[in-house]
């Protein structure tokens, strides 16, 4: 499956687990992941969602739907509001957040 398939299934599923919501995929060469940024209806950003492009290349799109909701984005969304979440191989880390503060 290509690459721009798979991203617009991931804007499916944001925008099945974020019914309401308008969701905006760009590319972020400098740190080379894809940034889908989701606005609620009045237009304020409610949260930022960085994907690696390994782990859009390393996964076929029904794993990388699997795996938003093992890694459990909606509870990282929950919990962090709009301040970013980075989904790669290894799982989620918000953005300024060290895996060993989450434990």
């Amino acid at each position: 499956m290509e690459e721009k398939d798979k991203l617009l299934g991931i804007e499916d599923y944001l925008k099945e687990l974020l019914p309401g919501c308008v969701i905006e995929n760009t590319w972020d060469s400098k740190s080379r992941r894809h940034v889908f940024r989701v606005d609620a209806p009045t237009g304020e950003t409610k949260h930022t969602i960085g994907i690696s492009s390994e782990f859009v290349s390393d996964n076929e799109l029904e794993d990388i739907v699997i795996c938003l909701r093992l890694y459990n984005l909606r509870g990282y969304l929950e919990i962090f509001g709009n301040k970013e979440v980075l989904v790669t191989d290894d799982g989620i880390n918000p953005e300024g957040i060290r895996p060993s503060m989450l434990a």
